[in-house]
């Protein structure tokens, strides 16, 4: 039987708050890593905070699966729909101890609603967060220096850091990603593109590369590439119950996006345009079928 816990994770110096259903047990732990030996599953929710990779890292290199909760939109409604029991089981306070519980009973009734946290995300996400953030900066900085205010060498010195942090995530994307050389070769990027190939390895990532290659139908949802009709608005609110909001990946859009405008700076086109999105994302799906179904995905980094 696999034994799972629910936690309902914390920032900084609080405690994170666990749920064993099997049990029915609630406790705390300090660190994640704690978790280890004790079960085969953990499922946590939605806030993947910046020093729980390490954390996450060690229970996934101790054959532990982790998942985290994926429809953090969806959280409110769940919560009221389960507003009785945890009314019961709590005497009306809302604590940690009842989102933990409540990520239990999600788990119970909509178990996709959590996806898996991969080896490769503990060992990416990180770093992608740091350039996202590095770029957002620079973003802000360039336009000051539009409004006239003085940030040249800022602007020079997170160029700098924007590009090391990319080398870095290149680097250990040939290391780590199996066959990140090569389909890379197969978009005709070079070791020059480091832009392109650090939002390569991004993509990937979020694709789940190489444990799933998505559908181009599922693959174009998660990155916003499908514009639905008003019959398809019509028949997810008469579905759900709720009005239709279109939503995706923005990070993994940003990286395809990227990835995008420098495959087209070689051909000379300046603004790539969503058919352009569309048709790099059909060839790189059909790059990662192709060393799919050559079982090379099961391989090093070539």
């Amino acid at each position: 039987m696999v034994k799972r816990v629910f936690v309902d994770t914390a920032w900084n110096s609080k405690p994170h708050t666990c749920y064993d259903p099997a049990e029915d047990m609630f406790f705390e732990v300090e660190d994640l890593a704690e978790l280890a030996g004790r079960y085969d599953e953990v499922y946590i929710d939605s806030a993947l905070f910046p020093n729980m990779w390490g954390q996450l890292k060690a229970l996934i290199s101790n054959g532990v699966r982790v998942f985290h909760f994926a429809w953090p939109w969806k959280w409110r409604r769940l919560r009221e729909k389960y507003a009785k029991k945890l009314k019961k089981k709590f005497y009306g306070e809302k604590t940690d101890y009842g989102d933990a519980f409540l990520l239990s009973r999600i788990h119970d009734e909509v178990p996709k609603a959590f996806a898996e946290v991969t080896p490769l995300d503990v060992e990416f996400k990180p770093l992608l967060m740091k350039e996202r953030a590095l770029a957002r900066q620079l973003m802000r900085l360039q336009r000051m220096l539009e409004l006239g205010i003085e940030v040249e060498d800022d602007i020079r010195d997170y160029e700098r850091r924007l590009r090391k942090v990319r080398e870095e995530i290149v680097k250990k994307a040939v290391e780590k990603i199996p066959g990140f050389a090569d389909i890379a070769r197969e978009l005709e990027l070079n070791d020059n593109d480091i832009n392109a190939l650090s939002a390569l390895a991004g993509l990937l990532i979020y694709l789940k590369w190489p444990y799933n290659v998505p559908s181009y139908h599922k693959a174009r949802r998660f990155l916003g590439l499908y514009k639905p009709t008003k019959d398809d608005k019509r028949k997810y609110e008469e579905r759900s119950g709720e009005k239709y909001v279109r939503r995706y990946s923005h990070h993994a859009r940003r990286y395809l996006t990227s990835l995008t405008a420098a495959i087209l700076v070689k051909k000379r086109i300046l603004k790539p345009r969503m058919r352009h999105l569309r048709e790099v994302l059909k060839r790189l799906l059909s790059i990662l079928r192709t060393y799919s179904d050559g079982a090379d995905a099961g391989g090093g980094a070539g």
